[in-house]
């Protein structure tokens, strides 16, 4: 049994005019290994999203590399977001929770200040569909917000103007976190709360009568429009998507990095990357240097989903509905979010034009994008927490010094168990204990996985966090084997 695929609204595909737009068939390294996502290292978790045979994902990570776009994956949320766009009619039924699931999505870039949110989504990506395309805004309100889904347009009695609801998507976009909380964490701020209804593409606005008499469109009915919002944050400054951690926009987002720890070193080995895009596209030598291609993204045209993903999404509910999984508050939209992810996923290995099936394959590969948002997500809630008690003890106010007690007896035991942590993996690479139970140890040092077996159950799945933080500081090098795989020692003084 497969629900029904989803055809409302989805344009007529044109023909594919690049290889790229072709069938693909992808393989994994990890899907029928029985892995964890958790345990797998950041190499590995890149190669399953980036490196699984699907051709416009490597083209991607050539442009990224070519160009200094900053780190694949973070390329990878605006071509994600462009395949939102070029199917605006497209959601998925699932027969789950109720109402359709629609490609609306929402992301955080996630950098240091002057590594430049803008320099990604300025990547030449656009919509196949020859008609299709998004509008940008970076609206001041909820109901600005809602406001720039409408045309003003002559009015249908020829007297004066009205508006008119468009049909073109949507692409909401902030520089920099500092601005979008100047708007959305202001008394009477209906920004964040649209910005959710939004997402799950029901209904928003309200029936304003003074708005509605100015011409300015103020409600959206539901499944009538498409959404994509981006804003870009350093790690420590994220506290405002962090806050609300049980109603908040952060359950909706998806987190990916900018840093790229991988981007080629020496000039030679950037204009590399653009003879490699050359040779790719089979376009003339050197045209690629000055500027990248524009590459074409499609979104999928119709969706179906196979039993056994449908399965699964059935018994992640039933257990949340019973309480048998104790889920993270920051996670309650899993399953929802890797069900776009995997749609767009299925989108682009069955080449465009063609229908769409999300079967295990691409609920794996949605997985895998969860998981490496959630590495992510963990790092900005680890740096924002250290920056709040840093600020709150600089400061010195009394409000300042209110807040320490009063979440002192929380957070006290937190910050302790996380140093503790900190202290463990740095103990396990120091000493060589994670050689105990390792069949042929690597001179090169410990791989992620074989510091997690000795890390307590409660920061297990943190391991890969907890070394990057000992990476950033310097107090451990990370180096690759002869396999690919990154391996963590201890610097020597």
């Amino acid at each position: 049994m497969s629900v029904a695929p989803n055809f409302a609204g989805a344009s007529p595909p044109s023909k594919p005019t690049h290889f790229y737009m072709l069938p693909s068939t992808p393989k994994f390294a990890y899907i029928d290994s029985g892995e964890e996502w958790e345990s797998l290292p950041e190499d590995d978790l890149y190669s399953e999203i980036m490196e699984c045979g699907v051709p416009l994902l490597e083209l991607l990570a050539k442009v990224a590399r070519g160009y200094q776009k900053g780190n694949p994956i973070a390329l990878l949320s605006k071509a994600i977001g462009v395949a939102a766009c070029d199917a605006p009619g497209v959601s998925i039924a699932t027969g789950i929770a109720g109402r359709p699931v629609p490609l609306n999505f929402l992301f955080c870039l996630v950098g240091p200040s002057g590594l430049g949110k803008g320099t990604t989504l300025d990547a030449r990506l656009s919509c196949a569909n020859p008609m299709g395309g998004y509008r940008n805004t970076t609206p001041a309100s909820g109901e600005a917000l809602i406001a720039s889904f409408f045309d003003t347009v002559p009015a249908a009695d020829g007297k004066g103007m009205e508006t008119e609801q468009h049909k073109d998507p949507v692409w909401a976009s902030w520089g920099e976190i500092d601005a979008f909380a100047a708007k959305s964490g202001s008394s009477g701020s209906t920004l964040d709360a649209i910005m959710r209804s939004l997402w799950t593409g029901e209904a928003a606005g309200d029936k304003s009568i003074s708005r509605m008499k100015a011409g300015i469109g103020c409600r959206v009915e539901e499944d009538s429009y498409r959404f994509v919002m981006f804003v870009g944050a350093q790690p420590d400054h994220a506290g405002v998507l962090l806050e609300d951690a049980t109603g908040g926009t952060i359950q909706r987002l998806l987190w990916f990095p900018l840093p790229d720890d991988d981007a080629p070193e020496t000039s030679a080995d950037i204009r590399a990357y653009k003879r490699d895009l050359e040779v790719t596209l089979g376009v003339p030598h050197n045209s690629l240097q000055l500027g990248s291609p524009d590459l074409k993204v499609w979104g999928p045209s119709q969706v179906s989903v196979s039993n056994d993903v449908i399965e699964t999404m059935e018994e992640n509910r039933s257990r949340i509905l019973r309480r048998v999984e104790n889920l993270d508050p920051l996670d309650a939209h899993r399953d929802n979010l890797r069900t776009r992810l995997a749609a767009i996923f299925a989108g682009w290995r069955a080449g465009h034009g063609n229908p769409a099936l999300i079967d295990n394959e691409a609920w794996w590969w949605a997985g895998c994008v969860l998981e490496y948002s959630r590495r992510t997500r963990n790092a900005c809630v680890i740096a924002a927490r250290s920056k709040k008690m840093f600020d709150a003890r600089e400061e010195g106010k009394a409000e300042g010094e209110r807040f320490l007690a009063r979440s002192a007896h929380i957070e006290s035991q937190k910050e302790k168990a996380l140093t503790a942590a900190l202290d463990r993996v740095f103990e396990i690479l120091e000493e060589g204990l994670w050689k105990k139970g390792s069949k042929n140890p690597s001179p090169l040092g410990a791989t992620a996985g074989d510091v997690s077996r000795h890390v307590s159950t409660t920061y297990r799945k943190q391991t890969q966090d907890l070394i990057n933080i000992h990476v950033m500081d310097g107090s451990v090098i990370a180096e690759k084997d002869h396999t690919g795989r990154m391996r963590y020692r201890v610097r020597e003084s």
